[in-house]
């Protein structure tokens, strides 16, 4: 019986001693004191127990506010909250630290990772662009205010992919509306994305469509309306010809303009 005692005696203090020993700064991270628990929380970081340290900095951003130690751990919680895949938490620090320490040497970088983490929340092209919009508006004042910046190259690249991927989103949306049969608001469309779009390869195909829905428009319209609306269709068509005489959409739309010009011949 004694040596059973002894046993789970031993046993208890090796557990307490194993517990004590896997997590040195438990101690340091219920101290009233700022430097042990400064230390704990980058003690924490730096073992990769990103939701301990986290836990830790969010308390010690609000009692260093205003001090450059304040930029450091806020800085740090953000990286955390990034690894821990919080990328919401993490644009929401990142942006903080922009904001509340603009002179702080961690300013650059984490306007630059404020970017990042936007672009890691962008949605693909047909759901919504909130934080594909975002990031491209930061990483457009990372490149102003930082045109030597380390991550100039980086930051070039993801605004050209999110700038396509918006291209796309409203390319989709007229198409939507064309596959339907709501001409006018499809031509509408294709004429905003002509405005802006960039990519040689949808701007042609929306000049395209464009044209063709205005057709298709005029042609089912009323006969009061025919008229005006043709018109409109046939300048569309004149400026697909005029930029894209080789198009493989020609003869496509050189078959509806021959065929909506008889129509519109036919008396009534």
């Amino acid at each position: 019986m004694r040596i059973q005692t002894l046993l789970l005696w031993f046993l208890v203090g090796e557990g307490l001693w194993w517990v004590s020993g896997c997590d040195p700064y438990r101690r340091l991270a219920k101290s009233k004191s700022l430097a042990d628990r400064d230390s704990a929380a980058f003690g924490y970081f730096r073992r990769k127990q990103y939701e301990s340290a986290s836990q830790l900095m969010e308390e010690l951003v609000g009692l260093y506010r205003g001090s450059l130690r304040g930029a450091e751990v806020l800085y740090h919680l953000a990286l955390a909250r990034m690894h821990l895949k919080d990328y919401y938490a993490a644009e929401r620090y990142f942006g903080q630290l922009v904001e509340e320490y603009p002179l702080s040497p961690r300013a650059e970088e984490a306007l630059f990772m404020q970017a990042l983490m936007n672009y890691r929340l962008s949605n693909d092209y047909d759901f919504d662009q909130r934080e594909t919009k975002k990031a491209i508006d930061q990483l457009q004042v990372y490149l102003t205010l930082y045109p030597q910046g380390k991550h100039v190259e980086e930051a070039e690249s993801m605004l050209r992919e999110l700038e396509r991927k918006l291209e796309l989103k409203a390319f989709h949306a007229a198409e939507v509306f064309y596959k339907i049969g709501r001409y006018r608001a499809a031509a509408v469309l294709y004429g905003d994305f002509l405005t802006y779009g960039t990519q040689a390869d949808l701007r042609e195909e929306a000049a395209y469509k464009r044209a063709m829905a205005a057709f298709l428009m005029a042609e089912h319209s009323v006969q009061e309306k025919q008229l005006p609306r043709f018109r409109e269709a046939e300048e569309f068509y004149r400026t697909f010809v005029r930029e894209y005489p080789s198009s493989r959409f020609l003869p496509s739309l050189q078959s509806q303009y021959e065929h909506t010009q008889r129509v519109l011949q036919v008396p009534r």
